[in-house]
């Protein structure tokens, strides 16, 4: 059973549907649907998408590819720019601009149409059901239990069903939070995602559609606040190209972003996507390892369903899997925040890059898994430092 038909829950039923397993999943709302959410998928992730048969129907859909990230200081004539390398072993360069209305709306006919997968909307878990020994053997949903074998929770940010098992770990005080809305601009040029610095917030711009532009912003609570009681005035004051545009809706908001489990796995219950930890949007690498996180996940519960290992091992692999894929580009966010937080250091950076982008290609290369932190030289260090 998948609770949860976002992107990571629908990966992961989709992948153990098709290694022969009945799946079931199960989501509150009815698609389509919106929600805030940053819409830029990294390389890592369109690379999972083709390997899901996926990527051809949101091309199609008129989803952009994204090639660069540009750094800016607002207001400052500091522009750097850093095109995404090539993946290691081949396969697509680009990221995709996702438009997370059209998305889920691919996600949701995939499921649909999957032979072993049974998709019910509208219909609310509220907790996992267990046995006398406390294994997980099933969810309460609608007031009903039913059982499986094995429990995905991949219901997001603030899954209720990891809160449910106790697993949620206490979030911090001073967390960030976002808005993001969309505008009717002439995104035929614009081929990547632009990250402005703000002085302790940042505004995002990203291609999602032929004429339409994703706008959002990340902050402290009292900024987004802020903020929000005039968004588009704050959007066309700070960013030139929507100063003149027509607003699409918005903005819908999202946080406390920081979420930290205190298990990924155990008991027949597994955590996928953002359910299974956050840290920021900052640098846009959600959607694609909640991807790659199902991949991992769909293989050990394979492998427990078909009885080639334990479900403690299974756990146990996948817990293992989690640490691999987040342990870098966690350490990728702390560093991103701390620029943020540092406008001085921040346009040190953006100037010396402007010239040498080595160093940010070498750190997008670690926000896609490409490598770890040992690629980077000292001299690209020295060029982060802005010097």
């Amino acid at each position: 059973m998948v609770v949860g038909a976002g992107p990571s829950g629908v990966a992961s039923a989709l992948l153990l549907a098709r290694a022969g397993h009945r799946t079931l999943v199960l989501d509150g709302a009815r698609f389509p649907r919106d929600k805030a959410c940053g819409e830029g998928l990294m390389p890592s992730g369109v690379a999972v998408l083709r390997r899901l048969g996926l990527l051809d129907a949101l091309v199609a859909d008129g989803a952009p590819r994204l090639h660069s990230v540009t750094y800016q200081m607002l207001g400052q004539p500091f522009r750097a720019i850093a095109a995404f390398p090539p993946p290691p072993g081949g396969g697509p360069g680009w990221g995709l601009g996702v438009r997370r209305l059209r998305f889920d709306t691919v996600l949701a006919e995939a499921l649909r149409v999957e032979p072993g997968v049974t998709f019910v909307e509208g219909t609310r878990v509220s907790g996992p059901q267990r046995d006398a020994l406390g294994h997980v053997t099933g969810v309460i949903a609608e007031g009903s239990a039913i059982r499986a074998r094995f429990v995905v929770a991949a219901d997001g940010l603030h899954s209720p069903l990891r809160a449910a098992a106790g697993w949620t770990s206490p979030a911090p005080h001073d967390g960030r939070y976002g808005l993001a809305g969309h505008w009717r601009v002439d995104t035929h040029d614009i081929h990547g995602i632009t990250v402005g610095f703000a002085g302790g917030h940042e505004w995002y711009q990203a291609p999602v559609g032929p004429e339409e532009l994703l706008v959002s912003v990340l902050g402290g609570r009292h900024t987004i606040g802020a903020i929000a009681h005039d968004y588009a005035g704050s959007a066309r004051e700070a960013l030139p190209l929507v100063a003149g545009a027509d607003s699409l809706g918005g903005p819908l908001a999202a946080g406390l972003f920081h979420q930290r489990p205190r298990h990924v796995a155990g008991d027949g219950l597994f955590l996928v996507g953002d359910a299974a930890g956050y840290d920021d949007p900052t640098t846009g690498e959600g959607i694609a390892i909640g991807l790659l996180l199902a991949e991992r996940l769909a293989v050990h519960l394979d492998a427990a369903l078909a009885q080639r290992i334990s479900p403690g091992e299974a756990a146990a692999d996948y817990a293992r899997d989690h640490r691999r894929l987040w342990t870098d580009r966690r350490r990728l966010t702390r560093l991103a925040l701390m620029m943020a937080g540092h406008p001085r250091a921040s346009r040190r950076a953006i100037a010396r890059a402007a010239t040498r982008p080595a160093a940010l290609q070498a750190l997008l290369g670690v926000n896609c898994g490409y490598w770890g932190f040992g690629r980077l030289s000292p001299r690209d260090w020295l060029s982060l430092a802005g010097i």
